[in-house]
């Protein structure tokens, strides 16, 4: 995969935190995704929410802080993220980030 396919973070190189490399990183996951997940959670997320990932020698890495930020920013109540397309198109895009900013 062409490193023009993911976002960088570069603010994963700042503070203490070590970095993870994608094998590593489907380890602390609860779910033990595979790697593959792991690089669809980077290309293009969940719910709007995509893993924090920075390049380092040509290897993607990601941080602890940044797989909990991705499993956190999920977390939606029914009512903030309605779980059938029919729900979901009657909630407009306003209303979504009214919520998710709460």
């Amino acid at each position: 995969m062409s490193s023009k396919q993911f976002f960088d973070h570069p603010e994963l190189l700042e503070g203490e935190t070590p970095l993870l490399d994608l094998t590593e990183a489907t380890r602390r996951f609860p779910t033990k995704p595979s790697r593959a997940t792991i690089e669809r959670w980077i290309r293009r997320g969940v719910r709007n929410v995509k893993l924090a990932t920075v390049m380092v020698g040509g290897r993607r890495y990601t941080t602890e802080n940044a797989i909990r930020e991705f499993l956190v920013g999920q977390q939606y109540t029914e009512s903030e993220y309605a779980r059938t397309e029919t729900k979901r198109d009657n909630l407009s895009k306003k209303e979504i980030d009214e919520k998710a900013r709460v």
